[in-house]
């Protein structure tokens, strides 16, 4: 299975056998790689005693925000921009459910915002790449 979103219409195309069903779609906009990275960096800065860890913590953020569609096209070969920028907007949703340095949103903990955007970004992924109705 390649990290690029079958389509319906590359299936018609010719460009592919089967468009991918939801939960494939799913798996391919969660940018494991990159969340993988994050969480461990902010284990190691959260280990640390000395220096500005928030600072730090936001220049992490920077950089793998860039490198996200970087990864994404050179490393996986994907081309659709939609899939880059949504895999791009759910780091940033897994960022704030994991720990960012941000400590609260309107009152509340960073991560519980973030647990709920991330749980309604899932829900809205199949309105973003549906699946085409099947022919009569």
């Amino acid at each position: 299975m390649g990290r690029e979103i079958v389509t319906s219409q590359q299936n018609r195309l010719g460009q592919a056998t089967l468009p991918d069903e939801y939960k494939d779609k799913l798996i391919k906009l969660i940018p494991t790689e990159i969340v993988t990275a994050y969480v461990t960096i902010v284990g190691l800065i959260s280990g640390t005693t000395t220096g500005n860890k928030t600072d730090l913590l936001w220049f992490v953020i920077a950089v793998l925000t860039i490198v996200t569609p970087l990864y994404l096209k050179f490393v996986s070969k994907v081309k659709l921009l939609s899939q880059i920028i949504f895999t791009m907007v759910a780091f940033l949703l897994w960022v704030l459910a994991t720990g960012s340095p941000i400590p609260t949103i309107f009152d509340f903990q960073s991560t519980f915002i973030g647990s709920i955007l991330l749980i309604l970004y899932t829900l809205f992924i199949p309105f973003v790449f549906p699946n085409d109705p099947p022919s009569p």
